[in-house]
This record gives C-alpha cells, structure tokens and sequence, in this order.
C-alpha cells in the first residue's frame, strides 16, 4: 500500500462509485416521472397512475438508499477534515433531499393527479420518518461523540 494511501481508501473509492450510480440513477427516475407526466396520453387511467407510482416509489428508496450511503462514511472516518465536522451542511443536504422528493407530489397536483399526489406524499412522509430515525440520529449521534458541533 502507497503512503498516501489509508486503509480506507478502496472503501471510499467504492461509496464514490456507488454515490455516483445512485444519483444518476435517481436523476434518470426523476426524468423518466417528468417525461411520463407530460407525454402519456391517459395519465389518469389505472395503468398509467400504476407505473408513475412504481416508479416513484423506486425513486424515493433510492433516494433513502443514496442519503443513507453519504452518511455511511462517517462512521469509518477517524480524522474527518474541518469542513466535514460541521453539522449544519450535512442538515442541509437533508433538506435538499426531501425537498427534491417532495417536488414529485407537486408534479402529481399539478398534473390534477389528486390520488397519486396523495398515496405518493403519504409514503414519501413515511421513507422521511423512517430516514430521520435512521439516518440523521445515527450522524447526530456520530457528531456528539465526537463534539462535532464546537467550532475547530
């Protein structure tokens, strides 16, 4: 192993791939939902409202999947850079998160697609509670441990 090499380096080489597959990944199921809401001509039958949940529902996991991943690393990290000790930028990358998957359910009421709107905000509010008690206790626990919150 090179000197500038740590021993966590393969494992952050391998999150950074993942961290890149899944956001393309969301991205192309974002656009997939757009394209579907604006070209499909009978959005409002059964069939069509099916698919744009299904799709929905595997962009809001991969969404929790992503975050999750991103915030993975710092259980593995003795020595995290002054930048990264700050909760503040962790706490609004969360709120980007949940606001880009919030925006489906607008794209939903704005299509006047009232019940999928509806079954998608409930189950989008549930993967939130579900990544507030996983996710972000498991950091602000990281960040007590370590007094993350005092300034460097």
């Amino acid at each position: 192993m090179s000197e500038d090499m740590d021993s966590y380096s393969d494992y952050f080489t391998h999150n950074g791939i993942i961290v890149g597959v899944l956001s393309l990944f969301c991205g192309f199921l974002f656009t997939s939902i757009a394209i579907l809401l604006t070209t499909l001509q009978n959005r409002g039958g059964i069939l069509g409202q099916a698919t744009i949940l299904f799709l929905t529902l595997v962009f809001y996991f991969s969404l929790f999947v992503l975050l999750d991943n991103l915030e993975m690393a710092f259980h593995y990290i003795k020595n995290i850079p002054p930048m990264t000790l700050k909760i503040r930028p962790f706490f609004n990358l969360l709120l980007i998160f949940y606001l880009f998957g919030t925006s489906t359910v607008f794209m939903f009421l704005l299509f006047d697609l009232l019940y999928l709107a509806v079954v998608s905000g409930i189950v989008w509010a549930i993967i939130v509670t579900i990544s507030i008690n996983s996710t972000v206790k498991r950091f602000y626990k990281q960040s007590i441990k370590r007094y993350w919150k005092k300034e460097p």
